[in-house]
């Protein structure tokens, strides 16, 4: 498999948009999608794949998503995951990188459901030594 086929693979998975970066702008590692994209590879032409236009690429990438689904499944749930912990990933979408804990997450007003569910744990009182 080539690099560029891998890339062009993971891009096609994820193309990015007007907030949100390309995979291979997200500032991760698409070898550690090597071992997954192989079969998928291997069921196209990878070189031939690597400088098809995008339309193309979608066209062929369905085509082996119905031919071995379950190794496509496999391969998009472990892109998706490490593309949404990505650091530039989590800025674009204005997500907040740092635990939540010991600071906690702030509610917006909008949040009334919950501080309605939280109003007994509120009233409630601290239940530890600080």
């Amino acid at each position: 498999m080539t690099d560029m086929a891998l890339i062009a693979l993971l891009d096609t998975l994820l193309p990015g948009d007007d907030v949100l970066p390309a995979f291979s702008c997200a500032e991760i590692d698409p070898a550690r999608f090597e071992m997954s994209a192989a079969p998928l590879l291997a069921a196209i032409d990878p070189a031939a794949f690597a400088r098809a236009t995008v339309a193309d690429r979608v066209a062929l990438l369905r085509g082996v998503q119905q031919g071995a689904p379950d190794a496509f499944r496999l391969l998009l749930g472990q892109v998706l995951a490490a593309y949404y912990q990505a650091p530039r990933v989590q800025a674009a979408l204005g997500w907040r990188s740092a635990p939540p804990q010991p600071a906690g997450h702030q509610l917006g007003a909008g949040d009334e459901i919950v501080w309605r569910l939280l109003e007994k744990v509120r009233k409630r009182g601290q239940l530890w030594r600080g």
